[in-house]
């Protein structure tokens, strides 16, 4: 009788979790997010058919994003690419504008570049699609091997000087809101976003995950890829919330 209660308590503390979700995890990724990602792979293998990609691949989501991060965007969906993810479609070469590090930057087309239009999961559903989304790993074998090397550590400064000067990745980057280009994701929020051994793999030869893609490979000395994701780490710690 003891274990019956308790099984009827189980039950009904869960069923209003499962209730609220509705659907399970992959489900909600079929019906609400394969319009958009791609889901199965593989990457586009074309410029045109790369040039028609509106949202980022997910099929190796569970190779490329901290669940945490997971779990707290898809409830509250922020851009992360200041010109969206066809920055071809929103971004003006000419004139150039000055950016907050004084800087000469292309300009976004405001016109072009809607508001961020994405499916907002409520706590339980952004659970099961996290968990959905960790599974997809198809980049397994990118990542075999690839290790944080956390002596290899640098303060803000190196690490901006290894980002801009160096590799000239604020170029397309931003290390913090306004410091940097529009055409890439921000940097300041990919320690937290990203998992360490992708960033790695990614950085050092960005191609093998995307053959199309437009970041080069920068031949990025390993001891220096490695200041770099531990830079990464460290920027993401800075709070930049209130500039958002």
């Amino acid at each position: 009788m003891k274990r019956f209660l308790l099984s009827m308590v189980a039950a009904v503390v869960i069923s209003p979790v499962l209730a609220s979700a509705g659907e399970d995890g992959p489900t909600i990724l079929d019906t609400r997010c394969a319009y958009c990602h791609n889901l199965k792979g593989p990457a586009p293998q074309t410029i045109h058919d790369l040039w028609k990609r509106d949202a980022p691949d997910l099929f190796y989501a569970g190779n490329k994003f901290r669940r945490e991060w997971l779990v707290s965007w898809l409830q509250k969906p922020v851009r992360i690419r200041p010109a969206g993810v066809n920055y071809l479609r929103t971004i003006n070469s000419t004139p150039h504008q000055e950016g907050k590090d004084g800087k000469k930057y292309d300009v976004l087309w405001g016109a072009v570049l809607k508001p961020l239009v994405h499916e907002t999961l409520t706590a339980p559903e952004a659970e099961l699609v996290a968990d959905s989304l960790m599974k997809l790993r198809a980049g397994d074998e990118l990542v075999s091997g690839m290790m944080v090397d956390k002596s290899k550590t640098v303060t803000l400064d190196q690490g901006e000087v290894l980002i801009d000067k160096v590799y000239g990745c604020q170029s397309c980057h931003q290390i913090e809101p306004g410091y940097g280009g529009y055409t890439g994701p921000e940097l300041y929020t990919a320690g937290r976003r990203l998992q360490p051994e992708f960033m790695l793999s990614y950085i050092k030869r960005p191609k093998n995950w995307d053959p199309k893609i437009w970041m080069p490979n920068g031949n990025v000395k390993p001891e220096d890829l490695q200041k770099i994701v531990n830079y990464l780490i460290l920027l993401s710690k800075e709070n930049f919330d209130e500039a958002r």
